[in-house]
């Protein structure tokens, strides 16, 4: 079962609904992911897509962002998102929107929603085409030297999206779990990894 790590809401066990709709990210790769973004967590406004259980939005959260938009479209991660929201008490700084994440995002971006860390782990089974048809809008949702964080298996081959002008500039992988990190504004990468 997944918990909050740190923070407000730091040791709260989140719902998972059984089956196999939802396989939630590990607390080592959780744990990994906000120890290399910890700085930018703090008033920052984050957009979790296929958001599961809703757990990356709900510690970003707890580690101080201002506001996080959670998109879903299975009902049963939909009732656990918002029963966790509502047992970490972000009810005023969590949106929840159901619906289709190509959809969603480009209403999003019709909505001139603009984002500082974007966190998309989609299923597993999620062919490559699908995000790289995906990836162009998340690049023009994320703000000026925002970041674009993908989750995906270590089974698969690695997804390329510099023809978006997004790069990846680090990959880390933790037990089945990758985590790629992309960069929409090259001189804002520059300037992070200067400050390591």
């Amino acid at each position: 079962m997944p918990r909050i790590i740190t923070g407000s809401a730091r040791g709260i066990h989140l719902y998972v609904p059984k089956g196999e709709i939802i396989r939630p990210t590990s607390d080592r790769a959780k744990e990994a992911l906000f120890s290399k973004i910890g700085h930018r967590i703090i008033d920052a406004v984050v957009l979790d897509l296929f958001a599961g259980t809703g757990q990356i939005a709900l510690e970003a959260l707890s580690r101080g962002a201002k506001k996080a938009v959670l998109v879903e479209r299975h009902r049963e991660a939909l009732a656990a998102i918002r029963h966790n929201i509502e047992k970490t008490r972000f009810s005023e700084q969590a949106v929840v929107i159901p619906g289709d994440v190509y959809r969603v995002t480009s209403r999003l971006l019709n909505d001139q929603e603009r984002f500082d860390l974007i966190y998309c782990d989609p299923p597993w089974s999620f062919e490559s085409e699908h995000m790289s048809s995906l990836f162009p809008t998340l690049a023009k949702l994320s703000k000026p030297g925002g970041l674009i964080v993908l989750e995906s298996s270590r089974k698969k081959e690695p997804i390329s999206f510099d023809s978006a002008g997004v790069p990846c500039f680090e990959r880390c992988t933790y037990g089945l779990t990758v985590l790629s990190f992309y960069h929409s504004d090259t001189e804002s990468e520059k300037k992070t990894e200067s400050e390591r």
